[in-house]
């Protein structure tokens, strides 16, 4: 009887995500947006379209969403990488401006490799409720991405930041 409780609130929680995302703002796809911006949605339209089209909650539907969530997640980060080092302070921290040497290839493999270990712990502690480990692993690496992803969008827009004046530092304090 738990079980079954707990199988129908996971595709309540399924269910009231999906239509939450579907009612924020996202992205024009046909216009030019920069992931640079604050406003940029890292969980695309894409990801949500999918699963509302996932029947009965079937964790083989979620997971082949979220590899192709996860699969764009990653070519946004490569994005941000190369983006980065076309800075001077960037290309300095990482020992050149390569996206696979230096400080950027280490720091991106550590974090793969910590991402992948906490999500495989996540997995097991959340069987019951995701109903399948790999379900529960790619959900977490999805948003371990994107605290990553807002971090990076973080670090470009304060490289860029001119802190010149006692406005900007106010500023800068209320984000």
């Amino acid at each position: 009887m738990l079980k079954r409780i707990l199988n129908l609130a996971a595709i309540a929680v399924m269910i009231s995500a999906s239509a939450s995302a579907q009612t924020t703002q996202t992205p024009n796809l046909n216009a030019k947006v920069s992931v640079f911006d604050d406003d940029f949605d890292f969980e695309h339209k894409q990801y949500y379209q999918c699963t509302s089209q996932i029947l009965n909650g079937s964790a083989a539907g979620y997971i082949g969403c979220l590899n192709a969530e996860l699969k764009r997640q990653d070519d946004l980060l490569k994005y941000f990488y190369t983006e980065l080092l076309k800075q001077p302070q960037y290309q300095k921290w990482n020992n050149g401006n390569g996206l696979f040497k230096g400080n950027i290839k280490d720091m991106n493999d550590q974090y793969a490799a910590y991402r992948d270990r906490i999500c495989s712990m996540f997995a097991m502690g959340m069987m019951n409720f995701y109903q399948n480990i790999e379900w529960g692993r790619k959900d977490c690496m999805m948003q371990t991405n994107d605290e990553l992803l807002r971090r990076m969008q973080r670090f470009y827009s304060e490289s860029l930041a001119d802190y010149s004046s006692e406005l900007d530092l106010e500023l800068s304090a209320r984000d």
